[in-house]
């Protein structure tokens, strides 16, 4: 029988935090091959020796980001547990693929092993996943039929998600355009986009982008949207003043809800907002929003402040709704982090291009995608959607 083996990439710091580690995967009947440099460690990485990858994100000598998007890029099923030391740190690295994470500051054996005995149930069943398709795919591969019925279904779920969506671009009477543009990486998308006026005065919106991509999470963006539909139907949203915040709040509190809630084990990013078109002043919240949506004015482009958890991750999410003002003629731009991938360069690199091509476009939209070249993406890696608003003009 082949022996079970562990790579184990340690830091400068937490090492008793990483002997206890150690300890239940040998308990649990790994050989762990440590490691202290994280360019050996990455050299010597092999799938196929090793079933299960610890790290600590803050090694000696590489970015733990970097090395976490390395060994995924060379073995995106292999399963990376990551030990972080803050709880920010967690989003980045289920950003960069991270199967689970540990904190350093919880050194309890029985936390430890249900982590890694749930990666080693994930991991079995990834391998199970991966045989059943493997036949099924040699099972058809002569059967013209069955895929042509699957991809008519998928064109019929696009047509359907199609309809879902808002018509685009609106104009509303109170002097606000709204545009947007969505192009999954397959037939369906895992971004939804919705706004609407209420109140005769207000204009809602949200831009969500839900984990993955598929039919998975195609269908739990249109979970929350019916969501949203059903709580609209409970009580009146969005139409005083004095409760946009709260509105906001309670929105993304029960989009959580469901979410967690939900065995599909999904989570999303969303970018919210409302406009008062009398005072001309944004309300808005993220959760998880990256990159952050961006607002034009007549000085330039610049990101919005802001913070908050994915959703579907954590019980709370230190959501907060913050305002703005909106000077004349300004533009607001949000996107999903699939645009990020359109661009070269680390992370902060690409968000600073995006900065420069949304104020060069001044936030229009078929200038941005130009900007992009959307139109010359073949194959996209992950879905994207802009979303823009602007100040109307009647003509």
């Amino acid at each position: 029988m082949t022996e079970r083996q562990c790579l184990l990439l340690t830091g400068a710091d937490w090492f008793s935090q990483l002997a206890l580690v150690s300890t239940v995967l040998v308990q649990l009947g790994y050989r762990v091959t440590q490691f202290g440099s994280a360019t050996e460690a990455i050299s010597r990485f092999d799938p196929n020796r090793f079933e299960i990858v610890v790290i600590d994100l803050h090694p000696v000598d590489m970015n733990g980001l970097e090395v976490l998007r390395k060994l995924k890029s060379h073995s995106p099923d292999t399963p990376v547990i990551v030990l972080v030391g803050k709880a920010s740190d967690v989003v980045q690295a289920l950003h960069y693929g991270a199967n689970a994470y540990l904190l350093n500051s919880i050194a309890d054996e029985t936390v430890i092993k249900h982590t890694v005995t749930q990666i080693i149930k994930i991991r079995s069943l990834s391998k199970q996943n991966h045989a059943y398709r493997t036949s099924l795919a040699a099972c058809t591969r002569d059967t013209a039929w069955d895929i042509e019925s699957l991809q008519r279904d998928y064109q019929a779920g696009k047509l359907l998600q199609q309809r879902l969506l808002p018509r685009t671009p609106y104009r509303y009477p109170v002097g606000i355009e709204v545009a947007y543009q969505i192009l999954p990486s397959l037939y369906l998308s895992g971004d939804f986009i919705d706004y609407g006026l209420f109140g005769k005065r207000f204009v809602a919106f949200y831009l969500v982008d839900v984990s993955g991509h598929g039919v998975t999470s195609a269908l739990v963006a249109a979970l929350i949207k019916q969501s949203i539909i059903y709580s609209l139907r409970a009580r009146p949203l969005f139409c005083q003043p004095d409760a946009l915040e709260g509105d906001l709040l309670n929105t993304l509190k029960m989009i959580n809800r469901e979410l967690l809630s939900a065995p599909l084990q999904k989570h999303a990013s969303m970018f919210a907002g409302v406009i008062d078109s009398h005072t001309q002043q944004l309300y808005y919240t993220v959760a998880g929003q990256l990159p952050m949506p961006a607002l034009i004015t007549a000085t330039g482009a610049e990101w919005l402040p802001g913070r908050g958890r994915p959703l579907g991750l954590f019980h709370e999410g230190d959501w907060e709704v913050r305002r703005c003002q909106l000077s004349p003629n300004w533009q607001l731009v949000a996107c999903s982090d699939g645009v990020l991938e359109l661009l070269s360069g680390d992370l902060l690199h690409r968000e600073a291009q995006l900065l420069d091509l949304i104020g060069s476009s001044r936030g229009e939209l078929n200038g941005l995608c130009s900007a992009l070249k959307i139109g010359d993406a073949s194959m996209l890696v992950d879905d994207i959607s802009i979303l823009t608003l602007c100040q109307s003009h009647a003509s």
